[in-house]
């Protein structure tokens, strides 16, 4: 006699936190600035563009703007005739580009499933939305990027290079506080956001050491900017932090779904909405809808019957602007961006102090025995 035929499976217990770190999100800090600047009290973008640009599919969306008057003459002299000071007005088109995911549920494979239906939906969902947060957040630095300050009317001690901040190692701890005098050269006073990678974080930590009851107190160098972190900002060769320093109130983001979606159609099997994803607290557009077909493929041996089985489609979509505040001659005005780059350190520790001696040959300490 055995009992091998008996024996105890191994065991397996539905755990759905137990893998959460598979889909674990990271941290979008440009998208999630461009966000946050769209639903802000002082947001460049009004409700009622907002909504016009979500149902504008199959449309150019244009806004009407003045262009900067760089010809405006102040006399010297009192005058009957008073001069003409006409405005330029201008158009100014709105891009959008598109990001588009989905994916697809047998239900009839979990009827021998250890992983449950709920399980790899919510698996499933976490997985694309990351994805498409972390294209918009591509997006967002992209724009950013394009349009950083090409004007600097005051570097200090500062080089710019391809319309980029060069920081010295050394000046690391003082630039955070000395962009707020950049930028109010650039007559942009305002309180600053930077959005920076993982050179800002470690530069930050480090200033916060150098507290209130410490030997400097750095604060100041960063609690009057929101911080925003982002892997997506990359160091080009030899530098040791990347950051966009941008004012309050000069970005936003503009969305679109499609027609159907702002419809919400309903034809058949097939279903249009709007909805919110995890992670990304915008409008996207969804589209659902059932099939019938061989689904025999879908998981090996664990679907081999389904050879007629229903599949379930979930698809989710977005046009989206990435806004900056218009400017009419960036090559002239300055732009509400600036983005810096923090070199690295040569030496072999870099965040030794140095030791300076005061007392040598020239100047002795001159003392005595003890008796």
């Amino acid at each position: 006699m055995s009992l091998i035929a008996t024996r105890v499976q191994n065991w397996r217990v539905a755990n759905p936190a137990f893998d959460k770190n598979m889909t674990r999100p990271q941290e979008y800090g440009a998208l999630d600035f461009f966000i946050q600047q769209t639903n802000a009290a002082n947001s460049i973008l009004s409700p009622e563009l907002r909504d016009r640009a979500l149902r504008s599919i199959g449309n150019t969306l244009q806004i009407p703007v003045i262009n900067f008057d760089e010809a405006v003459q102040v006399a010297n002299v009192r005058s009957c005739v008073i001069a003409d000071n006409e405005n330029t007005s201008a158009l100014y088109t709105v891009v959008f580009a598109t990001f588009s995911i989905g994916f697809t549920m047998v239900p009839a494979a979990y009827m021998n499933n250890e992983i449950s239906y709920n399980h790899d939906w919510t698996r499933k969902i976490e997985k694309v939305t990351r994805a498409l947060a972390n294209a918009l957040d591509i997006g967002a630095v992209t724009a950013l990027e394009a349009n950083k300050t090409q004007v600097f009317k005051d570097l200090l001690y500062y080089t710019a290079v391809g319309n980029d901040v060069q920081v010295p190692w050394d000046l690391r701890e003082v630039v955070l506080s000395d962009a707020n005098t950049m930028m109010r050269a650039n007559e942009y006073p305002g309180l600053l956001h930077v959005i920076g990678n993982a050179g800002i974080d470690s530069m930050i930590r480090q200033l916060a050491k150098h507290g209130i009851y410490n030997d400097v107190n750095n604060r100041m160098e960063f609690e009057n900017k929101v911080i925003h972190y982002t892997n997506n900002i990359v160091n080009e060769a030899g530098k040791f932090a990347t950051a966009f320093v941008v004012e309050d109130g000069n970005v936003g983001m503009l969305t679109r779904v499609d027609r159907e979606a702002v419809r919400r159609a309903k034809a058949n099997d097939h279903e249009w909405d709007i909805v919110r994803l995890p992670y990304i607290d915008l409008p996207v557009g969804s589209h659902f809808y059932t099939s019938v077909g061989d689904q025999s493929a879908i998981a090996g041996a664990a679907t081999a019957d389904l050879t007629c089985a229903v599949k379930e489609h979930f698809g989710f979509s977005v046009d989206v602007a990435f806004i900056v505040a218009y400017n009419s001659n960036p090559a002239t005005i300055a732009n509400p961006i600036m983005k810096l780059e923090i070199a690295q350190s040569t030496a072999a520790n870099p965040v030794a102090r140095p030791v300076t001696i005061v007392n040598g040959e020239d100047n002795p300490v001159y003392t005595s025995a003890v008796v």
